[in-house]
């Protein structure tokens, strides 16, 4: 099964130009990783810059296999020291649903991080994949994915932060926590955007999550 591994780095708000060249390098190492189908890159627009890497494995097995050379986390934990604030957070997940329009080309994204309590995640899933399948019917979206966390081979514990707690607001982890569905969507323009959140159907799962858990939102550029 394709294993998405999501990663999320903050970085240093003087050290902008440097965690840039730094990303620009671990792109072009990830690329190279054998088994892996694709990778995306972005950094946030808000204050207390972040970068957020997308890579999609083939399975677990080749994902394990680029742990030493090619994992996200082991490249950020490599870099000089004082381009990102924290050990960067990772989540190793599975695909829920996935959408793509090929001649809308992606100008701005937006991640969705939402730890929900365990009793309630099918629900959740369920309301969630109901939603984006209904926004999806209007041409949107330029591209989208939903995924849902899964628990991390002991081969890698780097991955897991020593604090399973949300550091400002933002999931860190779903172990003994929760479970972490993972949206990215993305769209050719602002006011594609600007509709696709106006619709009643964001704003009604917008309010589940918020309801049933924690919701963390990035405004994206790719990379």
């Amino acid at each position: 099964m394709e294993l998405l591994v999501v990663t999320l780095a903050q970085v240093s708000q003087a050290r902008e130009a440097d965690a840039l060249a730094r990303m620009r390098v671990i792109s072009d190492t990830v690329r190279n990783a054998p088994g892996l189908l694709n990778a995306r890159f972005y950094q946030s627009r808000e204050p207390g810059h972040a970068c957020c890497m997308l890579t999609t494995w083939e399975s677990n097995e080749w994902w394990q296999k680029a742990q030493e050379r090619y994992a996200p986390h082991t490249l950020l934990l490599d870099s000089p020291a004082g381009i990102f604030q924290t050990p960067p957070d990772q989540w190793l997940m599975h695909y829920l649903w996935g959408y793509s329009r090929p001649l809308a080309q992606p100008a701005v994204a937006a991640a969705h991080l939402a730890l929900v309590r365990p009793e309630m995640a099918e629900h959740v899933q369920q309301r969630w994949l109901e939603s984006l399948s209904r926004q999806a019917q209007e041409p949107i979206l330029s591209f989208a994915l939903l995924a849902r966390s899964v628990e991390e081979a002991p081969a890698a514990p780097a991955a897991q932060p020593a604090d399973p707690a949300f550091a400002e607001g933002r999931p860190r982890s779903s172990i003994n926590q929760g479970t972490i569905f993972f949206a990215l969507l993305s769209w050719s323009g602002e006011h594609y955007r600007e509709a696709f959140y106006a619709d009643q159907e964001y704003q009604d799962i917008q309010t589940l999550l918020n309801r049933m858990g924690i919701v963390h939102v990035l405004t994206l550029d790719p990379l």
